[in-house]
């Protein structure tokens, strides 16, 4: 984080017990350390000059390429960052990493960082230095093991499945149904097998029918992202 000078015109006290001045959904000390609050809405995601703080998400046009190395060699596909939904982000511009916002508003809180600011979703102990990593950023690469062993028998699947469905009555449904997500523990399973336990529900049928199968990944968990 840049260096900056409090605001010691627009200080508060109350929603604190510490001096502090807000700044769209950052929070900066007296004591020079900085917080995000929540998760911001879309109006307030940008760079916060004063700060050199960007507050993003892994799905914004926006977001910055990211890295797994300092040295900004091993790019993080937007793909991985996004398989189960966007995350929150927020980009440390002066010391070039990037770390996952923690909870919410109503999250359980960060004691042992002090009572003030324990309800971070993001901080900083003072200027010229790293973020607090309070929880991990999600990457979902794909399992390239588990499509080898795998995608044979589902491709035999499939077939049967939708051999299923056509023989079926009556093939209305609500809605249109997601690819079937397959499951990390078929990978020794027979066709038989996972064929039985996806006909056991007729919506399943469909989905397998219609839309086929996507592929569950791996999940990495880091605490720092690069930026360039």
């Amino acid at each position: 984080m840049k260096k900056f000078k409090f605001d010691n015109d627009g200080r508060r006290w109350d929603s604190f017990r510490s001096f502090h001045a807000w700044n769209g959904s950052i929070v900066e000390f007296e004591t020079g350390e900085v917080m995000v609050l929540g998760h911001p809405d879309p109006d307030r995601r940008y760079t916060y000059t004063k700060f050199g703080i960007q507050l993003t998400t892994t799905s914004e046009s926006k977001c910055p390429n990211l890295y797994f190395d300092k040295e900004c060699t091993e790019p993080v596909k937007k793909a991985w960052l996004t398989w189960k939904g966007q995350q929150m982000l927020a980009i440390d511009n002066e010391q070039k990493v990037a770390i996952a916002l923690s909870g919410g508003w109503r999250g359980r809180g960060h004691p042992s960082l002090g009572t003030h600011v324990e309800r971070a979703t993001a901080y900083w102990a003072g200027s010229e230095r790293r973020p607090v990593p309070l929880t991990s950023i999600n990457i979902h690469p794909p399992d390239k093991e588990y499509k080898k062993n795998i995608l044979k028998t589902l491709q035999e699947v499939q077939i049967a499945v939708t051999a299923v469905y056509r023989m079926q009555k009556d093939k209305r449904h609500w809605w249109d149904a997601y690819k079937y997500e397959a499951k990390p523990e078929w990978h020794d399973s027979s066709a038989e097998d996972i064929i039985a336990e996806i006909c056991k529900d007729d919506n399943d049928v469909k989905r397998v029918a219609d839309k086929g199968f996507k592929l569950p990944r791996k999940c990495e968990k880091v605490d720092f992202l690069y930026i360039k």
